[in-house]
């Protein structure tokens, strides 16, 4: 089931290239809407199969929610990942705007625009077909993970009389603070500009250093008048051009700040909690977030520890070998794979009990030297010599045979003892290539273009 975006839309408009390229031109915003609904109504039919489908099998996997998110860091964690969990890209589109978010962005001045982002439509199909000969050769499992972090249709409203200082954990919560980079927001003709300070306004963003590109939530501070009727309760916002006071504009942000990280907390638990029900590891790309889950952990476990090594190895050839020959290496010699991966385990385990980042950066620039220079330097002259032996047997046989022409039987005896001598000596030197560690390694670099 990890294939099945590709059982669905193969046939369809949506990842259709010329369309894909013009940028859907000539199709309206309707029809992809439409598109989208039906695909999204699939994904979630079919939930629970592709739930157990990943759940079924006992292999070392992680679910990259947001981290491995470019091609090249997915063929780098398949040297030693069996499997990776991707988001769907296409299916978070399948979430459209709220009548709330709406209402919203109509109230702080945006103009209207339409459900469908035709450039982000048109990067996920192109995400999507680069993800195929790697969820072809069984290494990436697609999973609709953003259904799991959708958040209420309706914007809850939610109060505390202490700003949200006891959201979290203490330390937790000065974590987030530390981190929290707060700016404000100018709205220019319609266009809301983050600047590079915070000054007193009524529009902020928040996100948290080392969460670039991540997780960020914007705030407006507006005058609020609340009416009750035959207990309902109705609240009132208009807008203000009068800038807060100094008190007001502390006491906003820090709980501004306060409310992003009980947010981000609830993600980042979710997404954890996802990976545990999948049984996968939990990676992130994000320092923070590795950071915030490294405070309480001791230990590393081998496969996380491995898995996020080999990540910051230096393999700059990948680049230049295709998914589809990464995958056919992977799946036609298995046995090599396994013993990299053995060797990759070997090799790294010792920064599981590293906290000190030089330490750790120094043990893995040791491996991938042993790895990449040292093993992989000795196939080379193993693998000339095995083509060098084989064409001098093989020229032996073949005079053999044309003396056994003249000769008859008995030399027919010969040239069967000259071939099983070749097949011999062939077959001991590749099981001596073979048994090196880094022959999967070494397979893969021939494959550079």
């Amino acid at each position: 089931m990890g294939s099945y975006a590709y059982d669905y839309l193969n046939d369809s408009l949506l990842l259709d290239n010329s369309l894909i390229n013009n940028i859907y031109s000539g199709i309206s915003d309707a029809v992809l809407e439409k598109e989208l609904s039906k695909y999204r109504e699939y994904c979630l039919n079919i939930l629970p199969e592709i739930r157990s489908s990943i759940k079924s099998q006992d292999t070392v996997r992680c679910l990259a929610t947001n981290t491995m998110s470019h091609l090249s860091q997915l063929k780098q964690a398949a040297l030693y990942l069996e499997e990776a969990v991707i988001a769907d890209p296409i299916f978070k589109l399948t979430d459209f705007r709220t009548h709330a978010t709406e209402v919203l962005t109509s109230f702080i001045g945006m103009p209207p625009t339409s459900k469908i982002d035709r450039q982000e439509l048109a990067k996920a199909a192109v995400k999507l077909l680069e993800l195929r000969p790697l969820v072809a050769g069984r290494y990436v499992k697609l999973y609709p993970v953003s259904f799991e972090l959708e958040r209420p249709k309706e914007v809850p409203l939610i109060y505390s009389g202490v700003g949200f200082e006891d959201c979290l954990p203490p330390k937790v919560l000065e974590q987030y603070k530390l981190s929290a980079d707060v700016r404000s927001i100018q709205n220019d003709n319609g266009r809301m500009l983050v600047m590079r300070d915070l000054y007193p306004c009524r529009n902020i963003n928040i996100h948290f250093e080392g969460m670039e590109n991540g997780f960020a939530m914007g705030y407006i501070l507006s005058p609020t008048k609340v009416e009750s009727t035959n207990d309902n309760y109705s609240f009132i916002c208009k807008k203000s051009s009068v800038q807060p006071s100094k008190a007001e504009f502390d006491a906003w942000v820090n709980q501004s700040i306060n409310q992003t990280a009980r947010n981000h907390f609830i993600n980042l638990n979710k997404r954890i909690a996802l990976s545990e029900y999948l049984c996968c590891m939990f990676g992130t790309e994000h320092p923070f977030e590795s950071n915030l889950l490294n405070m309480n952990i001791g230990t590393k476990d081998i496969h996380s520890n491995t898995l996020n090594c080999t990540l910051q190895m230096d393999v700059p050839f990948l680049e230049q070998v295709s998914s589809v020959d990464l995958m056919s290496i992977r799946n036609n010699d298995g046995e090599a794979f396994q013993s990299f991966r053995a060797e990759l385990e070997k090799g790294l385990r010792e920064a599981r009990h590293e906290s000190d980042p030089l330490r750790i950066k120094a043990i893995i620039e040791d491996t991938q030297h042993e790895l990449l220079e040292v093993q992989m330097r000795q196939i080379a002259p193993q693998v000339k010599h095995i083509r060098n032996t084989h064409l001098t047997e093989a020229s032996i046989a073949v005079a053999g045979l044309g003396l056994s022409v003249v000769t008859s039987g008995a030399s027919l005896l010969m040239v069967g003892l000259a071939g099983l001598n070749a097949l011999k000596s062939r077959n001991d030197y590749k099981s001596k290539v073979t048994a090196n560690p880094c022959h999967f390694l070494w397979n893969v670099k021939q494959k550079m273009k």
